[in-house]
């Protein structure tokens, strides 16, 4: 993965994909592989059946290396290397982002070369196609021959810029349609290794239930492989844009579907400063990818958290949202952060709390995973804790800012049970009956700031609360 360059402006390479490398065509057809039992004419033993989770991964594996797979079964003559786009009519100018748009056709065994599921795979949280009743019919729609809708796809350059002609040696990233991209190519797995996914774990039985029909339907494996990879299928291109036009058209094209959440339009849109932090060791975790049923490491933050706490840390306004920041994307045109200054600020100060302060609170409230994990397991108390830093920053510098940290630091090493104050946070909490989160965020962010400041020598959570109150009255 390649890292954004706040002096530049290159972006990551994993919004992008490579084309792969093809062999020679004439490489002769090999029969599929097979096991002894058969060669024998046994049915293999069953394996145990597969958590939904494993049986997931091991698939996505399967359909990445897809591709060498059937070139090493001897399919060449059917994937040849993908040259330059021919579009079937004439390009549309779109003033919004300077771009063109134009269609075209080619060839399944093309096609999943030209693009990439595992370049792509951070769009949105992968699921299991092979059991979802929408995606398994698509699936057994395409095997029967049906037309599926256009995809969408985005050419740049290598290094994420535009480019005016549809040559060779260009970067391809899908911007809608990579479901359907996964599905083809369940469909070919399906086509050529049948009732065997099964057997070695890699669907359901009852997924091949499901698809057994139209698969058997559809005559010898590997004529069917071979007719499915000669299938056209259909594209929308998009070129003339650089990565924030691709950011745009993503956000776009899947903000209507229900599965896109909006913390994964978020971290798409940031995904450059995502891999900024990144490369500074701040760990986080990102919902992009996520396989069904993974859950969060506690030590880790979410991308759209530290997104968030950017934005707050800049503005030290703790009312950020997902949804405003979005919505304020894509009507704004901005591809990154407003008035960052020196990104190091940022990252230095997320390092500070992400590392020292979030560990020592892990040691210190060891006991009690609720409190020791409370910067990491939620927005509320990082955000308002952040914005309280942007604000000692803004109104002073960094130097101050490093004192106030290490102010936090000296109350953590303090020979108490509770150094926080955290049971008060948690009284405080419940003074707060109305607009509960912002006044919870706003609690967070006034009482580090009274403390930051001198004004309180330790953290007076029911104080902050009780002037809230007041104030709401």
């Amino acid at each position: 993965m390649a890292v954004f360059n706040p002096e530049t402006g290159d972006a990551v390479k994993g919004l992008l994909s490579r084309v792969a490398n093809t062999t020679d065509s004439s490489t002769p057809i090999t029969p599929f592989p097979q096991t002894a039992e058969t060669q024998k004419g046994a049915k293999p033993k069953r394996s145990k059946p597969a958590t939904k989770l494993k049986r997931t991964k091991q698939l996505h594996d399967r359909v990445i290396n897809l591709v060498d797979e059937l070139k090493s079964s001897g399919f060449n003559e059917y994937l040849p290397l993908p040259g330059p786009v021919t579009l079937i009519g004439p390009a549309i100018d779109d003033p919004k982002t300077g771009g063109k748009i134009g269609h075209a056709q080619e060839a399944l065994g093309t096609y999943i070369q030209r693009v990439s599921v595992q370049d792509n795979f951070f769009q949105r949280s992968p699921f299991d196609h092979v059991t979802d009743p929408i995606y398994r019919r698509l699936i057994r729609d395409f095997i029967e021959g049906a037309a599926m809708p256009e995809s969408k796809i985005a050419a740049l350059d290598h290094s994420g810029g535009k480019v005016t002609e549809l040559g060779v040696d260009l970067r391809y990233s899908v911007i809608d349609g990579l479901q359907r991209l996964y599905c083809f190519l369940i469909a070919l797995l399906l086509i050529s290794r049948r009732e065997q996914l099964a057997q070695e774990g890699y669907i359901p039985q009852a997924a091949w239930e499901f698809f057994a029909e139209s698969v058997n339907r559809s005559g010898d494996p590997r004529q069917a492989t071979a007719t499915l990879l000669s299938r056209i299928v259909r594209f929308e291109i998009f070129y003339g844009i650089n990565i924030t036009g691709l950011l745009h058209y993503m956000v776009t094209f899947n903000t209507s579907q229900r599965r896109m959440s909006l913390r994964v339009q978020l971290e798409i849109m940031k995904k450059p400063l995502v891999e900024h932090l990144k490369r500074d060791n701040i760990p986080i975790w990102e919902d992009l990818g996520r396989m069904p049923g993974e859950q969060k490491p506690r030590d880790s933050f979410l991308a759209s958290d530290l997104v968030l706490a950017t934005q707050a840390f800049i503005t030290n306004n703790a009312q950020v949202t997902a949804g405003y920041e979005s919505e304020r994307f894509l009507d704004e045109n901005q591809p990154y952060l407003d008035n960052v200054g020196d990104i190091s600020d940022v990252t230095t100060t997320l390092r500070r709390i992400t590392a020292e302060i979030h560990g020592k609170m892990v040691q210190v409230y060891r006991d009690d995973p609720s409190r020791s994990f409370l910067l990491s397991t939620g927005g509320t108390f990082l955000l308002g804790f952040i914005a309280a830093c942007g604000y000692v920053r803004n109104r002073g510098n960094m130097m101050i800012l490093n004192r106030a940290l290490d102010k936090v630091l000296r109350e953590l090493d303090r020979a108490v049970r509770d150094p926080l104050n955290l049971e008060s946070y948690e009284s405080a909490l419940e003074m707060l009956s109305t607009g509960r989160g912002k006044a919870a965020r706003r609690l967070v962010d006034d009482t580090f700031r009274r403390f930051f400041l001198g004004v309180t020598t330790e953290l007076e959570w029911l104080d902050t609360a009780r002037q809230i109150t007041e104030s709401a009255a």
